[in-house]
């Protein structure tokens, strides 16, 4: 079966926990991201989208990539390092099937949200303690009333 990641803030990611969806994969990366006050966008936007590490956030901030899809700075890194990114983000793992986002979450990275396209994994915004749910502000949400009414897509 696949997994449900899960977004958010503490008590929001605490509660999906308890309930049993945490897991790490076979590389230890685990299915749930609590963001705190000190938690970077870059980071969020990160762990969301397909690829992380040093050239997916230089490239979520506009650098011209080279030949290779990175930017030239790049490809100096040590040669510790793995020479192309590894997929880190929740859109990127095959054992991913839903995520869940917090709303306030996701207002922060909306264009990464807005640009996921695909069926799977499916993007849910769920409403966290501090910010109640806005229909209005949900762009799955829009797209899909737009199926049905697509005068409404606006």
């Amino acid at each position: 079966g696949k997994l449900i990641a899960v977004m958010g803030d503490e008590d929001t990611v605490t509660g999906f926990l308890l309930g049993g969806i945490g897991e790490l994969d076979k590389h230890r990366r685990p299915n749930f991201l609590v963001v705190e006050k000190e938690t970077s966008l870059a980071e969020i936007e990160e762990t969301f989208r397909l690829f992380g590490g040093i050239a997916g956030s230089e490239m979520s901030r506009g650098a011209r990539p080279t030949s290779l899809g990175r930017p030239w700075w790049a490809l100096c890194a040590p040669l510790t390092l793995p020479f192309f990114p590894v997929p880190r983000g929740f859109l990127a793992r095959e054992d991913v099937g839903m995520i869940l986002i917090s709303q306030a979450l996701a207002e922060q990275i909306r264009p990464a949200v807005a640009a996921h396209a695909r069926a799977l994994p499916a993007v849910l915004e769920i409403p966290s303690k501090d910010h109640p749910y806005d229909p209005a502000r949900d762009s799955v949400l829009r797209r899909a009333r737009g199926l049905f009414a697509p005068d409404e897509l606006r």
